[in-house]
């Protein structure tokens, strides 16, 4: 039988290999602070247009000789994390004990193949002990990076490097190799950015370029060390702009990546596994982005690549010079894209901007007077087309920066003022999809038309002040109350939980689940709900079948 194929998504790191590391080394002391100003002092830019309006040339051997000598090749290595005892399934204990070795106290396999403390006794297995840092037991991965400053710092990506307990950095000059020690300076998974040092002087820089410039079309060259073949150069060229990480990179070497913190350039230039990290460069050799992900069935180059912007990297790059953490800027509202179905609901002619679905107490968008159901058309000067370009203009803003928002409320325009505070971390964490428990009230004290099903899989309570006592809810929320909720309803998918105050069905306002219910019904296709939870307010639709 046939395996079917599947769409999956590779970091372009490549995988651990078994190869030895290289043994001349050159160790690296603690390097001295640098701050942003001088850090930005040592980098070599270039924002001029490209002659010919880019036109296409014949050969790009100057281009390659140009930024090739600033390329590096990332080795990293890293204990093996042996599984957790209650990580390996019951069926699978006797073989992984026999091959692989039994846990601290383990005594061997008794005739029923189950595992026996050295006393000959069954027993609890303890869980395995750290397996020793030698060679044997060390993962490797091959990566790539750019050196973007004659004393030693080099950029990459963070999965490059990434729980490393050893990064070594091959340097080619006029074709001699020479190998480092690497330090990691600091490292920002969310928009997979890493920068380390090497002691080393008198290095050949790459020339960092303007990322805000490139247009679809231009052409593009991709350096690394792709499986492992350094010095390499790909041409191609920019396919596209903007790309979230949605769809493209979920979940690589442990580190998630949140939707809204990048802003991938696509481009056909042939990435593969070890390309991760190197430079992509426009026509005139100065580096635009940082490969970083693709796109494949197979996990090997199918011309679909991604690369941070530049811009992007340094700012990063600023941040983890201070003090080796991100500081991003923090508005306080849950978004999403105003398609053609919300605008039909909303009531609005235009197209494209960001919904507010939700306020946060005590927010700064709740201080600047921002309401559900505003959309939200430019920020900071800068257009807003959609709820990721949005986040991707907050998060890249500093902590503290007052900026202007411009609005679409009731189809007229208006701006206002916002300080952005810092992200905070649970802002970070997944939206979950429990419930809280509520105790729910007898059917004998509950009149039926009191309460009842407002959409498949949710059950809603006209909000009475014993209800509104329990659940601590403010005497100017008004509305009917979800008492429970199907787990596996579209409606708990959609956020829906227990305790949450529902105050409008379909922007109209509610006074109890009989007239709720009725508004609900009214609608074809999808039910919009104005919710209340815990001080903050959102805006849900829920599909209504």
């Amino acid at each position: 039988m046939k395996t079917p194929k599947r769409i999956c998504i590779a970091l372009t790191c490549a995988s651990m290999l078994s190869a030895g590391l290289p043994q001349a080394l050159a160790e690296t002391p603690a390097p001295a602070k640098t701050t942003p100003a001088d850090f930005q002092a040592k980098i070599t830019k270039d924002a001029s247009p490209l002659p010919n309006n880019g036109q296409l040339q014949m050969s790009y051997a100057t281009v390659v000789e140009k930024i090739l000598p600033s390329v590096v090749t990332i080795h990293s290595s890293a204990p093996i994390k042996t599984p957790e005892i209650d990580q390996i399934p019951p069926q699978l204990r006797p073989f992984f004990y026999r091959f692989f070795g039994g846990p601290e106290g383990f005594g061997g396999m008794n005739e029923d193949d189950e595992p026996v403390n050295p006393r000959g006794r069954k027993g609890q297995p303890q869980r395995p002990q750290e397996a020793p840092e030698d060679e044997s037991h060390q993962q490797r991965g091959v990566g790539s990076g750019m050196i973007i400053s004659s004393d030693g710092y080099v950029l990459t990506n963070n999965h490059v490097i990434a729980d490393a307990k050893k990064i070594e950095v091959d340097v080619d000059t006029d074709g001699t190799s020479q190998t480092y020690t690497a330090e990691v300076i600091g490292a920002d998974p969310l928009t997979d950015v890493a920068l380390i040092k090497i002691n080393a002087t008198g290095l050949k820089t790459a020339t960092i370029g303007d990322s805000s410039k490139l247009r679809v079309g231009d052409i593009v060259l991709a350096a690394g060390a792709p499986m492992e073949l350094s010095r390499s150069v790909t041409q191609g060229i920019v396919s596209a702009l903007g790309r979230s990480n949605e769809g493209i990179v979920g979940h690589g070497n442990g580190q998630s990546r949140v939707k809204g913190y990048e802003d991938f350039i696509q481009t056909d230039a042939s990435i593969n596994p070890g390309n991760s990290g190197g430079p992509l460069v426009d026509a005139l050799g100065r580096v635009v982005g940082i490969n970083t992900a693709i796109l494949s069935r197979s996990g090997m180059n199918a011309g679909i690549g991604f690369a941070i912007p530049i811009n992007m990297a340094l700012n990063i790059v600023e941040d983890l010079l201070d003090d080796g953490a991100v500081q991003r800027g923090f508005l306080g509202v849950q978004i999403t894209d105003l398609d053609a179905t919300l605008s039909e609901r909303l009531g609005i002619k235009e197209h494209g901007g960001a919904v507010v679905m939700m306020v946060g107490a005590g927010s700064p968008a709740e201080k600047a007077g921002i309401q559900l159901e505003d959309v939200i058309v430019s920020i900071n000067g800068q257009k807003v087309d959609n709820s990721s370009r949005l986040r991707l203009i907050v998060s890249g803003t500093k902590p503290g920066t007052q900026i202007p928002i411009e609005l679409l409320r009731g189809g007229k325009r208006s701006t206002v003022s916002a300080t952005l505070e810092a992200l905070p971390e649970e802002a970070l964490s997944e939206v979950g999809g429990g419930t809280r428990a509520i105790p729910r009230p007898g059917a004998a004290s509950t009149p039926k038309e009191n309460v009842g099903e407002l959409v498949t899989g949710v059950t809603v309570q006209t909000l009475t002040l014993a209800l509104r006592e329990r659940h601590d809810i403010p005497a100017n929320v008004s509305g009917v109350i979800v008492t429970k909720v199907d787990a596996d309803s579209r409606a708990a998918a959609m956020g829906v939980e227990e305790g949450d105050v529902i105050s409008h069905v379909n922007r109209k306002p509610v006074a109890n689940a009989a007239e709720a219910r009725t508004l609900a019904k009214g609608s074809d296709k999808t039910v919009l709900l104005r919710v209340y939870r815990k001080g903050d307010t959102m805006l849900l639709m829920i599909g209504n079948n």
